[in-house]
C-alpha cells in the first residue's frame, strides 16, 4: 500500500485480537458511536480460540475487514493491518478499549487544522472489567509534550502510555517503511511510535476521548518477567541505533543506556558487551560511561553473578573518570574481596531505599507516575 492508494479522509481502525470474545463487541460498537463516520476497521484475529473474530463477523458491517491468523504477536498483527489499510489516517483500537463518541472527529479535526502535525494524542480513562471509569491516562504521563517528542519517547514510554489515545497520518508510515517490531511482545507501539516521532512532530488534544480497559486476561498482566525485559531491551537497543538518537540530549542518551545495561540487560554479559562496543556508547562523556559501568558492575555483584565480569567494569569505571571516589572505592574494595565490595553496595542500597521510603511518605499521589505500561 503506498501513500497514492490512501482515501482522504479515510480513518482505518487497526485493531489486534487475541482471545477478546468477551470485549470485542463494545469495542467495535464504540466506532459506530463515533460522530465522524469515515472509518475502517482492520480487525487481525491472533489465534484466538474463544470466538473473537466470529463475533465481529457477525456485525455483518462493510466497514469492517477481519482477518485471521495462527498466533504470532501484537506486533505482527499489527503489521497485516498496516498492509490491509486504505485510510489516510490511522487509529489504534485495541479489542477490550473503547473510543468516546469524538475521538475520531476531535483527532482527525485537529490534523485537518494543523497540516504539517503528523499525529496528535489525547487524554482518556482507565476502566475495570465492568467499564467503570477510573484514572485519567494523564495522572501517570510526564507531559503533554508537543512539537519534536523524539527525545520524550526515547526517555521512557510514559508520553502516550497506549496507542489508543494516538492518531497518525498514514503517509508517513509509508514514506519511512515504519512496522512493528516483531521481536517485542510487551511495547511494539512504543517502539513504532518512537520510529515515527524520528520523522513527525506531534500535538495534543487536552480531552479524554477514550477508556483503556485494564483487566487480569492482558497481556501487561500475563507476560512473564524474563518476557518483559527482554521486550523492553528490544526497544532501547532500537531506539539508541535510530539514526536521531544522536540528537538527543545527553542526559536522554545516557539513561537510555543505563536502561538496557543495568536494568534490563543485568545477567546477559555478551549482551552487554556488544552494546559497550557501539559507536552511541563511545560518543558518551567519559564521566558518564564511568558511571553506568559502575552501576552495571555493582548490579550484576548484588545479583551474584561471575564476579570477573564486575571486576573487569569497576576497573575501567576507575580508568574512565578516576575523579569519581566511588569509582576508586568500589574498584579497590572489589581488589581486596568481592564479599567485602557487595557488602558497602547493600548498605548503600539499603540507605537509599530508605530515603525514596522517606519521600514517598510525602509526596502527592500525583507526583509519583509511573514510566508507561504496555498492554
Amino acid at each position: 500500500m503506498t501513500p497514492s492508494n490512501q482515501t482522504s479522509g479515510l480513518v482505518t481502525v487497526m485493531m489486534p485480537a487475541h482471545n477478546a470474545a468477551a470485549f470485542v463487541s463494545a469495542a467495535i460498537e464504540s466506532l459506530f458511536r463515533q460522530t465522524y463516520s469515515d472509518w475502517e476497521l482492520v480487525l487481525v484475529d491472533d489465534g484466538s480460540t474463544d470466538g473473537t473474530a466470529e463475533a465481529a463477523e457477525r456485525i455483518g458491517d462493510p466497514r469492517i475487514q477481519v482477518f485471521r491468523q495462527p498466533r504470532a504477536g501484537e506486533a505482527a498483527a499489527r503489521n497485516r493491518a498496516l498492509k490491509h489499510a486504505r485510510g489516510e489516517f490511522l487509529a489504534f483500537l485495541d479489542a477490550d478499549d473503547q473510543f468516546l463518541a469524538d475521538h475520531l472527529d476531535a483527532t482527525v479535526g485537529y490534523l485537518r487544522k494543523n497540516p504539517v502535525v503528523g499525529g496528535v494524542y489525547t487524554d482518556g480513562y482507565d476502566v475495570d472489567e465492568q467499564g467503570r471509569c477510573g484514572d485519567r491516562l494523564s495522572g501517570r504521563r510526564r507531559g503533554p509534550f508537543q512539537g519534536d517528542i523524539f527525545e520524550q519517547l526515547v526517555r521512557a514510554s510514559d508520553v502516550f502510555g497506549p496507542p489508543l489515545c494516538v492518531v497518525l497520518r498514514t503517509a508517513v508510515v509509508h514514506a519511512h517503511a515504519l512496522r512493528f517490531d516483531e521481536r517485542i511482545v510487551i511495547g511494539p507501539d512504543w517502539d513504532f511510535t518512537i520510529g515515527y516521532a524520528e520523522f513527525a512532530t506531534f500535538g495534543y488534544l487536552d480531552q479524554a476521548t477514550c477508556l483503556y480497559r485494564v483487566h487480569p486476561g492482558s497481556i501487561s498482566h500475563t507476560a512473564g518477567h524474563e518476557t518483559r525485559r527482554a521486550s523492553l531491551a528490544q526497544c532501547r537497543r532500537n531506539a539508541i541505533q535510530r539514526t536521531g538518537f544522536e540528537r538527543c540530549a545527553q542526559s536522554i542518551r545516557s539513561y537510555a543506556f543505563y536502561d538496557l545495561l543495568v536494568n534490563q540487560l543485568t545477567g546477559f554479559p555478551n549482551l552487554q558487551m556488544e552494546v559497550l562496543g557501539w559507536p552511541q556508547w563511545s560518543s558518551l562523556p567519559s564521566r558518564d560511561r564511568a558511571r553506568i559501568l559502575r552501576l552495571a558492575a555493582g548490579q550484576s555483584l548484588l545479583q551474584g553473578l561471575d564476579p570477573r565480569t564486575s571486576a573487569a567494569w569497576f576497573d575501567q569505571a576507575r580508568r574512565l573518570y578516576p575523579a569519581d571516589p566511588r569509582n576508586q572505592l568500589l574498584d579497590r574494595a572489589h581488589r581486596l574481596d568481592p564479599r567485602l565490595c557487595r557488602w558497602l553496595l547493600q548498605v548503600r542500597k539499603g540507605q537509599a531505599q530508605d530515603l525514596m521510603s522517606s519521600k514517598a511518605a510525602t509526596r502527592s499521589p500525583r507526583a509519583g507516575q509511573s514510566e508507561g505500561r504496555a498492554r
